[in-house]
């Protein structure tokens, strides 16, 4: 049965034409920003500054083993720079404009520092293994660069609740002790064992309502963001918990770290094949000397970033299949598909969240069902 056979799903107290208005603000966004970072790494690399740079580091830094993290530090920061006035007008304004935040610009732009801190600390290591892999392995360094994915994955995984997540929020222990005990006693009958249930002052930053599993191994917790719990009762907490309980059951997380694992050798494979013949057929108009000259950072970049938007749709359809399983499970475990609808719909209000999204949007961009079709899977469950 097509969409347009089906009975529309009503959401009660959500102002759709002002949800679809957001739902293209961000999408022109999204695009201005693709555009801005593509014109900006041709420009660095054809004007030959790239060049510029990486000769000024390498006389600047009397260590040759420093001037390449010395020359990522800045590209890392130049970039930064140039897409923070984009990074502020969709990223604070539009969600001011549109009721979906409270935080102020001081609190932002301590929120965007505190990220590039976070970036320029993992980049510069990162990007500057990489070209050391890319000049010592020149014919299969994709193929290294891939195995040392997972691995990585894993590492952040662990490290992400105890030292990346507390920079921007605080956790502390869920006080209703009747909600906790709940919400544990729903995780017993799926066979998840949790230690404790965190809160997050989401609020900080949104009106948006979330909560998720965070962590790996002895790290692993369940997050309810406080928008949630200031604003759901509990059957409807226990719906979105419920939820994220099945990505736990069904070893989700391990999944997608699997799936990224085998996307990004494929990104990877598909780079060297790219990038390769791109920087050494423009070597004379923009000095780079290979794929292994640093120089050549805006050009794989760009390959990569290309790359990435070519198999998204395939990602999201990925997803997209892991979330519809999901929220069976979820309906299955709280045996209260009426619930799991209402909660839905609360969500997409709360999120202002467009319900019903033309196709082709949904193929190319989204991650999750729309909220319409979760509500209508949950009413005919």
């Amino acid at each position: 049965m097509s969409k347009r056979d089906q009975s529309p799903i009503v959401f009660p107290g959500l102002d759709v034409g002002k949800a679809k208005r957001y739902s293209r603000v961000r999408l022109t966004f999204l695009l201005l920003g693709l555009a801005e970072t593509a014109a900006q790494s041709l420009w660095f690399a054809f004007s030959g500054r790239s060049v510029a740079l990486r000769q000024r580091t390498t006389h600047l830094v009397p260590n040759r083993r420093l001037a390449v993290p010395f020359y990522v530090a800045i590209v890392t920061l130049a970039g930064w720079v140039m897409h923070l006035p984009q990074s502020y007008l969709s990223g604070h304004v539009v969600e001011r404009r549109f009721g979906l935040t409270k935080q102020r610009w001081t609190g932002w732009l301590t929120d965007e520092l505190k990220g590039f801190g976070l970036g320029i600390f993992l980049q510069v290591p990162l990007i500057t293994g990489a070209y050391a892999v890319i000049k010592r392995r020149p014919k299969d360094w994709w193929l290294v660069l891939s195995a040392a994915t997972l691995p990585l994955s894993v590492v952040l995984g662990h490290l992400a609740p105890v030292l990346i997540m507390p920079l921007f929020n605080t956790y502390t222990p869920l006080g209703d002790r009747v909600l906790a005990e709940r919400i544990k006693a729903l995780a017993a009958r799926s066979g998840v064992k949790i230690a404790d249930v965190y809160v997050m002052d989401m609020s900080r930053q949104t009106e948006k309502a979330n909560a998720f599993f965070a962590g790996l191994g002895n790290t692993k917790r369940i997050v309810l963001s406080d928008t949630l719990l200031n604003q759901f009762n509990y059957e409807e907490i226990e719906a979105v918990v419920a939820h994220e309980l099945g990505h736990q059951v069904h070893g989700d997380i391990w999944r997608l770290v699997g799936f990224g694992t085998v996307v990004g050798g494929a990104s990877a494979f598909a780079a060297q094949r790219l990038a390769e013949p791109l920087v050494n057929r423009t070597r004379q108009r923009t000095g780079i000397r290979g794929i292994e000259d640093i120089a050549s950072t805006p050009l794989l970049g760009l390959v990569l970033a290309g790359i990435g938007l070519f198999i998204m749709p395939v990602q999201n359809a990925f997803t997209r299949a892991i979330e519809r399983r999901t929220d069976k499970f979820g309906i299955q475990l709280t045996g209260d598909g009426p619930t799991y609808a209402r909660t839905m719909t609360r969500l997409a209000t709360q999120n202002l969240e467009d319900p019903d999204p033309p196709a082709a949007l949904v193929f190319l961009l989204y991650s999750h069902p729309p909220a319409a079709d979760r509500v209508r899977d949950a009413l005919a469950s």
